[in-house]
């Protein structure tokens, strides 16, 4: 065998350093706090007009300017509000949370700053795991993410992403963009969420919004569409070159995804696994693969030399090939040097059981990733990932984005099929994408 989501009277927005509760300090993307909120209002009993350059004639204006003419938000001290800045998950959650008054308990010294908001959103109900996983914050929220919440704040509760992208677009919480487009994995923009907490202020008092006719009917059409066993949507339009080389194409991913050439030589295609391995066509194999590819790389993409320890190596080790027991050593010497080095760095990896090749000659199963990262901190630029093609990648800028593809090939000491991340792994190899997030 082969080793292989009380009526809301007030929008209170609290986005990181650019949407602040009136009187309280500001976060900064970082969660520190500032001082002093930016350019606060105070004076709202002389029923001062505050507006801002950039949103005149924008397409939020109503919204922006309702929660400006409460005086419960603030923009910049140069006289702009910044309606089209993202906005991350942290803050969207923090946002959702503040609004609708629930509490979040005091973040402890050696917590993020949005800790207490994730579990406060996970108390009331308007996130669960399974809405979307998430192990770096910081990114920023697509508006299927964003549906998930949306919904669940006004009751709603949806059985996969497009039945909640459908209820949040059937109850006027989500419109299209530009002839009724959904774009699920589009950004979330500052107007975007005061837009759509407005929104769920009103349904939540009884008000009927309107709705878009037509992001319904692709909402819809989308919500009946043909899935995959893991109920994803699947794409027939517009598809990738090699398509032939997948059992499908799905919506979430782009070509470039599908299109990127091999590291290694591949025997046999992800279509004709499907056709002939029991393997490939066990949903809870592939769940158990993926899962661990995930657990070992959104492990090693998010260090902290304020916090790590050597547990962090023991339990990296466990996601790894249990024959290279000298891994475990290095491990260990990693993180040694993240707290001699300083290193802060996030990321985050998602492993696609749709897109598994087998190379023969290699005797093991690769399976297809897209992932990202941010190096914060270092004092020396040297072995910053736990990678050992990290040196001979090219030189990746401190708090830049950078986001990729590659091939983790997946194999195991033992004759079983309960694979590990390969010792030859890397993010790094000669045909992998890696680029600067814009």
């Amino acid at each position: 065998m082969k080793k292989k989501v009380i009526v809301m009277s007030t929008i209170i927005a609290l986005l990181a350093a650019t949407v602040q509760v009136h009187a309280e300090p500001s976060i900064s993307l970082d969660g520190s706090l500032n001082s002093k909120p930016m350019n606060s209002i105070t004076d709202r009993d002389a029923g001062q007009k505050i507006s801002f350059k950039d949103i005149q004639g924008h397409w939020a204006v109503s919204s922006i300017q309702a929660a400006l003419d409460k005086g419960i938000v603030t923009g910049y001290p140069n006289g702009m509000f910044y309606p089209e800045n993202k906005v991350t998950r942290a803050e969207f959650l923090k946002l959702i949370v503040s609004s609708l008054g629930h509490e979040a308990e005091p973040t402890k010294s050696n917590m993020q700053w949005y800790d207490a908001y994730v579990t406060s959103a996970k108390v009331n109900k308007l996130y669960v795991e399974s809405d979307f996983l998430s192990s770096d914050w910081s990114e920023p929220m697509t508006r299927m993410e964003m549906v998930h919440v949306a919904a669940r704040a006004i009751g709603k509760i949806g059985t996969d992403d497009y039945d909640f992208l459908y209820l949040a677009v059937k109850n006027g919480l989500l419109s299209g963009k530009g002839n009724g487009k959904l774009d699920p994995q589009g950004t979330t923009t500052r107007a975007q969420a005061l837009t759509v907490v407005d929104r769920i202020g009103k349904v939540r008092s009884g008000q009927t919004l309107k709705v878009d006719t037509v992001a319904l009917k692709n909402a819809e059409r989308a919500k009946n569409a043909e899935r995959d066993p893991w109920g994803r949507l699947i794409r027939t339009t517009n598809l990738p070159k090699n398509a032939k080389d997948f059992p499908y194409i799905l919506e979430e991913y782009p070509n470039e995804m599908y299109e990127m050439k091999p590291s290694i030589i591949v025997d046999t295609t992800s279509a004709q696994l499907a056709k002939i391995d029991r393997n490939f066509n066990n949903k809870a194999l592939m769940d158990q693969w993926k899962q661990t590819t995930e657990n070992y790389y959104n492990l090693m993409l998010n260090v902290d030399y304020r916090t790590i320890d050597e547990e962090w190596a023991n339990t990296l080790f466990t996601y790894h090939n249990q024959a290279f027991r000298v891994v475990l050593a290095d491990m260990r010497r990693y993180v040694k040097w993240v707290k001699e080095n300083k290193i802060i760095m996030t990321g985050s990896l998602v492993a696609e059981p749709s897109m598994v090749t087998d190379a023969d000659k290699l005797a093991g199963y690769f399976i297809r990733t897209k992932f990202s990262f941010e190096i914060k901190s270092y004092i020396k630029y040297e072995n910053i990932i736990f990678d050992e093609r990290f040196i001979d990648a090219d030189t990746f800028k401190k708090g830049k984005k950078y986001a990729g593809y590659v091939d983790i090939p997946l194999s195991t000491n033992s004759n079983t099929y309960d694979l590990k991340v390969s010792g030859m792994a890397t993010l790094f190899s000669d045909n992998s994408i890696v680029r600067e997030v814009k």
